[in-house]
């Protein structure tokens, strides 16, 4: 009773004292030999300099109710400005809290821990000295205890008696005499002033209250609430605007399932949806991410912000900014814990903060830990060994992380053949799956070429060695590893090609490669002098080198460039299509894209027109049909050369099911192959679902106004 009894005196002297007009005259502090004293702005001393600290022990400097405080033996009391002392230096922290009230701390006698509570200025007690931490709000006090590692809070009138029990993780005022409360299980309920609970705890958070209105967050869904807690628009909606006068609502995009005929089947709200499956899709809202099937319920967790692409049944997901990995029905493998995590194969890679250095592990597809110790970085594995490094060496684990090469190795190569080429003290070497050396270290970079043969280059100096036999060749000139043969440039210009027994196969005399590209049909266009020509797997020349550029050959016919033009020839070298072209592709199918003056065409294999030459563009799709772009519009013609769908589109994409997805004026719709609209140009995204042959048509959602009551 003495608490509430001190209370009320001290609240009725508030109520006609609400602000003294002494403390409207500046106060300047001043020092005196180490002390602290104040002066009036007329310099007349009101506090003389016998003090240790004049204030208090935190925030700025003030003067409350004409009294402040003072430090003396390292302990505040409190003092007026007739230099009166109010109440002895007994307090290890003092500072203003609202309403003329000071928050004080005493040292406990056991613990030897402050222990908060409240006094006036005229140094009485409000609240008894048994908190952790004190925070006053109006007439209500958030405090807190410790009993154990974890703070607890509550809420109590300054009569201490307790409004909100002392059993939460975390309070904050709302404003509107309102509490958001936290339990321990991360859920937030709001509890008015007489500690009523009007919303349980299903919240993840609450938004202060503007205009006597707050936002309420659920994962990824917001409601509005008045101050009374009444709901004005319940959990559902992508967020809320709340300012002077009006309320605005943003629902989600609204997503259609349509039918080839344009029929609605089903519907979705959120930001973004990607389909998965004949099930399941991913979902994004206000940024989480899962997987829902067609029902729309949920598959995974709700609360994840990312998802990566699902990889052999497993996803990486993101939480609170780190990631972890599940199986695509949501069950937990891997905590998230990481800064990175992949599947690759059947192995789990996942790279973590430890001790300041991020490190990576292995884990198996089950979630367990195989690899025994952190390692720098791992990397993909070959021949079932992964390459590992720690402390700045080299070696290779197995799938159960056993250490099967210790790191030894300044740098490995992965495995081929069986063997993996590595760096041991500045020198390179190969080694089997053993470790046993099978090249010795030295002083030069080596090369694997197959199993029989590799390569060691050493300043200009480049040598094919058998792993068995020894040197095979050797040349100061560049060397290309090709399949079945070297390729050597030549210092004088052209080329040779030598085989792994070390033999130059070039039956042209003099004659010398400048180029030699892949094979197409059997034979390799060669430049030889400056011209272009075929050349056969016996290095025998088919086609004379007399043309300025050549493609490959393809469906027997080689495209050839001769004085500036296009044109066409067979392995005979009879030319088919006389070079009339500015440019042209290879033959597919029987047809080819070329170009002359007036724009791009299609040709057949005798060179006579399939389209009028009329386009900017052409682009071969793999249903052959051809998309078109004219005056930067898109449009679609057939094989024959027949015009699909004008080229009126700033979009085009063939779906191969007989539509197309067209874009125009920034909206997309669905056309059918001949160009008649089947699903209206009016939507803001439209996705084909291939698996369920049905189409997903996205509205983008607009603010409107909620009618207040």
């Amino acid at each position: 009773m003495k608490y509430f009894f001190y209370l009320l005196t001290f609240l009725t002297s508030q109520a006609i004292f609400a602000r003294p007009d002494i403390e409207n005259i500046d106060y300047q502090l001043f020092e005196m030999q180490g002390k602290q004293g104040i002066k009036d702005n007329q310099g007349n001393v009101l506090i003389p300099a016998q003090y240790e600290e004049l204030g208090w022990s935190e925030g700025d400097f003030e003067v409350v109710n004409n009294v402040l405080g003072f430090r003396l033996n390292n302990t505040w009391g409190l003092i007026n400005l007739q230099n009166e002392i109010i109440a002895q230096p007994t307090y290890t922290q003092l500072y203003p809290g609202n309403r003329g009230l000071l928050i004080a701390a005493v040292k406990g006698k056991v613990s030897q821990r402050d222990f908060l509570g409240v006094v006036s200025t005229e140094g009485k007690v409000v609240l008894p000295f048994k908190y952790a931490s004190v925070k006053l709000v109006d007439l209500r006090a958030i405090v807190a205890s410790k009993p154990g590692r974890h703070y607890m809070y509550g809420v109590v009138d300054l009569g201490d008696k307790v409004i909100i029990p002392l059993e939460y993780k975390d309070i904050t005022v709302l404003g509107g005499l309102r509490y958001a409360v936290k339990n321990f299980d991360g859920k937030t309920a709001i509890f008015n002033d007489k500690g009523k609970q009007i919303i349980d705890f299903s919240l993840d958070s609450i938004s202060s209250f503007r205009n006597n209105l707050a936002i309420i967050y659920d994962n990824h869904l917001r409601g509005l609430i008045d101050a009374q807690g009444q709901v004005i628009a319940p959990l559902g909606s992508k967020d809320f605007r709340i300012s002077q006068g009006e309320v605005k609502q943003l629902s989600f995009n609204e997503w259609k399932v349509l039918n080839n005929n344009n029929n609605a089947i089903g519907s979705y709200n959120y930001d973004r949806l990607k389909v998965y499956d004949t099930e399941r899709m991913q979902v994004h809202a206000n940024g989480k991410s899962w997987l829902i099937n067609k029902a729309d319920d949920a598959l995974t967790p709700q609360y994840y912000t990312d998802l990566g692409t699902e990889e052999g049944g497993h996803f990486a997901f993101k939480h609170r900014g780190l990631w972890g990995m599940m199986k695509s029905d949501g069950e937990l493998l891997i905590p998230a814990k990481f800064d990175s995590v992949f599947l690759f194969e059947d192995m789990i890679y996942a790279r973590e903060k430890v001790g300041g250095t991020y490190k990576w592990s292995l884990y198996d597809a089950f979630g367990v830990k195989k690899s025994n110790h952190y390692y720098d970085n791992i990397r993909e594995r070959t021949h079932y060994f992964f390459p590992v490094s720690r402390q700045g060496y080299w070696g290779f684990i197995d799938r159960a992380g056993d250490e099967v090469i210790h790191c030894v190795y300044d740098d490995v190569s992965p495995f081929e053949e069986g063997m993996a080429v590595v760096k041991f003290h500045g020198e390179t070497g190969i080694i089997d799956k053993f470790g046993t050396w099978v090249v010795l270290p030295q002083k030069a970079d080596v090369e694997i070429v197959n199993s029989q043969y590799y390569l060691t280059r050493k300043g200009k100096m480049t040598t094919l060695k058998s792993f068995e036999e020894g040197t095979v060749y050797f040349t100061e000139n560049k060397v290309e590893v090709k399949e079945n043969y070297l390729l050597e440039h030549l210092s004088e210009g052209g080329l040779w090609k030598i085989d792994f027994e070390g033999r130059i196969f070039n039956s042209l005399g003099e004659d010398r490669y400048q180029e030699v590209r892949p094979p197409s049909e059997g034979f390799y266009a060669a430049k030889i002098d400056g011209k272009y020509g075929f050349i056969d797997s016996q290095n025998r020349l088919r086609i004379a080198n007399r043309y300025d550029e050549v493609g490959p050959f393809q469906e027997g016919l080689a495209a050839f460039k001769l004085l500036g033009r296009w044109g066409f020839l067979d392995k005979r070298e009879r030319i088919i299509i006389q070079p009339s072209y500015n440019s042209s592709s290879t033959f597919k199918n029987g047809l080819a894209i070329v170009s002359n003056d007036k724009g791009k065409g299609l040709i057949n294999l005798t060179g006579e027109p399939v389209c009028s030459f009329e386009y900017d563009d052409i682009h071969r799709q793999d249903n052959d049909r051809f998309l078109v772009t004219k005056a930067g519009k898109s449009g679609l013609i057939s094989n024959t050369g027949k015009l699909l769908i004008n080229a009126k589109y700033d979009e085009l994409r063939d779906l191969n099911n007989g539509f197309a997805i067209v874009k125009k004026f920034g909206k997309y719709g669905l056309v059918n192959i001949h160009g008649v609209d089947v699903i209206p140009v009016m939507y803001d995204q439209l996705i084909y679902d291939s698996f369920n042959d049905q189409y997903l048509a996205m509205k983008k959602s607009e603010w409107e106004n909620v009618q207040l009551p």
